[in-house]
């Protein structure tokens, strides 16, 4: 056995026992086949897609918004390990099982690669074995285990391994090497999402100001930027085939922003190189970089100025965008969500970094616990303005997490009293999750658990739940159609039946989000008519549902609201489904049987 592997030996017994727990607090998802929300299961859809044939270049879901489907804003990039798993396994033990298999297997791959990376950072600052404590504790990270746990397939777990990734890059000594794979990884996390562009500017930006004060980090920040922009040039052509410059989304990596990045880089790598001795001129430099990158990205793309959403339907904007919990500021979540994402690891991170900074500052190399303060520092403020970003600024917290559950233990063996070293070692496991125990220990307090026991108990008894994976598996009753559903409803539909459904909750249908809505807020004569032009089948509901809700609560005279008071237009007729407490109703032009 070699020495290297030897030394990973107890990183990878950590990565299985963690595997081994999420697994078994996962199994019935897992034994659902089905993901665990709307973009997992878009992105298994979209996954099946692609292995029945479906063009790499074709990222439109065909079942989605007929007769004027959109393409999605995901790249197939991160399909490709599943898809792996599954060409692999397939003749082994069939497609279904290897579908199942690759869901499992790759996002806890994509676990283990984060423990590592966090090991790798953490040895950065402190010894072996708090890397190897910071890695077990990436487990305890609610944030992030989230985002990593099986059955979890959409594009998040990725940005968190990158995100990683790039702060670890911070640390190397070869700059050339180090700026050549930031360039490449920032290039790929914008590629998977444009919700890596606020932390890939503060990276970019750190090296930026170092080079312009005094010159230092010119070699990385010369190669950063070459790689991002070679990287990005060549992820877009992977993902799209062509450069296409009319076809300019806000929400992803564009023409507009290529141009953008080509004429800041024709500007600012020259200067780079050339190192001028003024501070000014590399200032003014970096400035007319600027000027000269948003300069064409505002005349090629003026719509996408102000956010990625400006191309969104106002419609929808109001009805559904502000009603995304995970991409709204912190400030608007519930409490115990606030307790649960931000209790441990990234408030216990910023705590340790307070207290070492004002009690011992000397614990570590300061260069390299400024690199890390400043990378959990900049997650921190943005995922306070988006919530999905907390697992980011949980994950660059655990280095610190680790020296202080570390340190806490070390202390609490030393004291003498048997009942002082109890309480101070209870202290320290509170330490590594203090939000969700508080709010655990309030629960139990309080009883707030009990209705919520009492109301699953009562439906378990009148059978599935109405929007559960049983209930909405019977819509395969019905001949393939083309439904009207809740957004969250959509992609589920998709995994399960054979059905199409008007819009789910992915923005860039947005014209078909629109239509739903007015649909359901609508008069019956404007929902007949967009029944028509969109040539819906069916309609799909749920009892207080909360999307349906929020129509029926703002437009009482809507067709939604009527048929909630058991008032429905003669041309919706009520479908009986075994098994399903879904409401079901067909849309017909004469009186049919109301059971199938």
């Amino acid at each position: 056995m070699t020495d290297r592997l030897r030394n990973r030996l107890p990183l990878i017994f950590i990565w299985l026992a963690v595997c081994a727990v999420i697994i078994f607090v996962s199994l019935d998802q897992i034994m659902s086949g089905i993901g665990w929300g709307p973009d997992d299961q878009l992105r298994q859809v979209q996954l099946r897609d692609w292995l029945a044939g479906q063009s790499w270049f074709d990222s439109t879901q065909h079942r989605i918004a007929l007769p004027d489907s959109k393409p999605m804003h995901w790249p197939r990039l991160i399909e490709l390990p599943l898809a792996l798993v599954i060409v692999v396994l397939s003749p082994l033990i069939g497609s279904a099982s290897a579908e199942l298999a690759a869901m499992v297997i790759v996002p806890l791959a994509t676990l283990g690669l984060a423990m590592w990376l966090v090991a790798k950072i953490t040895e950065q600052l402190f010894d072996r074995q708090t890397a190897l404590l910071a890695a077990a504790l990436t487990a305890t990270a609610i944030a992030v285990v989230a985002q990593l746990r099986p059955m979890r397939i959409d594009h998040h777990g990725w940005q968190i391994v990158i995100a990683l990734l790039v702060l670890w890059t911070m640390f190397w000594p070869d700059k050339r090497k180090a700026g050549q794979v930031m360039g490449v990884s920032l290039a790929l996390w914008l590629s998977i999402s444009l919700e890596g562009l606020p932390l890939s500017v503060a990276f970019i930006a750190l090296l930026a100001f170092r080079w312009i004060v005094s010159l230092d980090e010119g070699v990385r920040l010369f190669w950063t930027l070459t790689a991002f922009l070679v990287g990005s040039l060549l992820l877009y052509l992977v993902n799209h085939g062509q450069i296409d410059i009319i076809a300019n989304y806000c929400d992803a990596i564009s023409p507009a922003h290529l141009f953008a990045c080509a004429a800041g880089a024709l500007i600012i790598l020259p200067e780079i190189k050339l190192a001028p001795a003024s501070w000014l001129i590399r200032l003014v430099a970096m400035a007319v970089a600027g000027i000269a990158a948003a300069l064409p990205f505002y005349l090629i793309a003026p719509q996408c100025a102000g956010s990625a959403f400006g191309q969104l339907d106002p419609l929808v904007r109001d009805y559904w965008l502000v009603n995304v919990r995970e991409g709204m500021p912190i400030w608007t979540q519930p409490w115990n969500e606030i307790a649960n994402l931000f209790g441990g690891s990234i408030v216990v991170g910023i705590g340790c970094l307070i207290y070492i900074q004002s009690r011992q500052p000397d614990v570590a190399d300061r260069q390299k616990l400024f690199l890390l303060s400043y990378a959990l520092l900049w997650a921190f403020v943005v995922s306070l303005l988006v919530q999905r970003a907390a697992a980011v600024a949980a994950v660059y917290a655990l280095p610190l997490v680790g020296w202080a559950v570390h340190k806490g233990f070390v202390r609490a063996r030393t004291i003498k009293r048997p009942v002082t070293r109890i309480l101070a070692t209870v202290a320290v496991v509170f330490l590594i999750l203090p939000g969700p125990l508080m709010l655990g220990l309030v629960n139990v307090i309080s009883g707030g658990d009990k209705d919520t026991v009492a109301d699953q108990s009562a439906s378990a008894e009148d059978g599935p739940a109405c929007d559960s994976s049983e209930s909405l598996a019977q819509l395969n009753s019905l001949p393939p159609s083309n439904l009207i559903a809740p957004f969250d409803f959509g992609p589920e539909i998709l995994v399960q039946t054979q059905h199409s459904v008007l819009a789910t909750s992915h923005h860039r249908n947005d014209a078909a989000m629109a239509d739903q809505i007015r649909f359901f807020t609508g008069t019956p004569d404007k929902a007949r008519t967009i029944m028509a032009e969109r040539g819906i089948d069916y309609i799909i509901a749920c009892p207080d549902e909360p999307e349906l809700n929020t129509y029926s609560r703002k437009h009482p005279d809507g067709l939604w609201a009527m048929i909630a008071k058991g008032d429905r237009p003669k041309w919706l007729q009520p479908v009986k489904l075994p098994d399903s407490r879904l409401l079901v109703w067909r849309v017909v032009l004469k009186e049919l049987p109301d059971s199938i």
